[in-house]
């Protein structure tokens, strides 16, 4: 199998500045994703029970596109993260995770532990934040198990989050933690945060499961000024087989952004 590219979608509508490329008008968006090229999405929902996911969930079944990772970011929205000081609020994220995980089954996806998190808060430690994080995600962890389910934690950069902003610090806690979890790598977020994409690329390549892939400004390949084509030639070398998702901003506009990035998927051979 070789690598498959994405999108980022949004079952319902998504603020402006989220790295959504498409939000809601699912009759109008998932035949358009599916028709310019792309293999598939990457989910972000509110309520897996609501119409608007259980639409997108046919659509996407109708237009054969897959779906990489089910984004639960609307959780942190609401104030709810699995690293928070008070248990009452770990408590409802992970009841209400739970049911993110039985619908990403259904999907064949993974789920991002990504905002999800949370940060530190003054008075806090590391130590204790991570202690809290690691006993949030071992509650989950036999029903996400159980179902076939992978999670990912996601480095995110310093300006968004306060823990686990670059990758071979996330690669290392994975290890040092000894929890089955893996990690969703966004260029992006690397070109702020890490000494260097290829070498983090190469340093993490074996909890790799799930690539942004993302320009510097955000969108497509080739509109900012990343080397691009060097860091998938390192995915190429390092033999990964996943997605490359375009978790971008719909700047100009979404489909200027798609067609941006199919134009480079088709230039390096991916997409015919």
């Amino acid at each position: 199998m070789s690598m498959r590219t994405s999108v980022s979608l949004s079952v319902f509508e998504a603020h402006k500045s989220a790295p959504v490329l498409f939000s809601a008008n699912l009759e109008e968006n998932i035949p358009y994703i599916s028709s310019i090229g792309y293999d598939g999405v990457d989910l972000f929902i509110h309520d897996p029970a609501d119409e608007a996911s259980i639409t997108a969930a046919g659509l996407l079944n109708q237009h054969d596109l897959g779906v990489g990772v089910v984004m639960p970011a609307a959780l942190a929205g609401r104030g709810l993260y699995f690293g928070d000081a008070d248990k009452a609020i770990r408590d409802e994220i992970v009841k209400q995770i739970i049911p993110i995980i039985e619908y990403t089954s259904e999907l064949g996806g993974m789920v991002s532990l990504g905002l999800v998190r949370g940060s530190l808060i003054e008075g806090d430690t590391l130590s204790d934040f991570m202690g809290r994080f690691s006993d949030s995600i071992e509650r989950i962890l036999p029903r996400a198990q159980a179902l076939g389910v992978d999670l990912l934690i996601e480095p995110i950069n310093r300006y968004e989050i306060n823990t686990l902003n670059e990758s071979c610090e996330s690669y290392d806690f994975i290890k040092e933690s000894g929890l089955p979890l893996y990690l969703m790598l966004d260029t992006f977020h690397m070109n702020i945060e890490d000494v260097s994409v290829e070498g983090s690329l190469r340093y993490c390549r074996e909890l790799i499961k799930h690539v942004h892939f993302l320009d510097s400004n955000r969108l497509a390949p080739g509109m900012g000024h990343s080397d691009m084509a060097s860091y998938y030639g390192v995915l190429q070398e390092i033999g990964y087989k996943g997605y490359l998702c375009l978790e971008a901003l719909s700047r100009p506009d979404e489909h200027t952004c798609a067609e941006k990035g199919i134009e480079f998927f088709r230039k390096i051979g991916i997409v015919k």
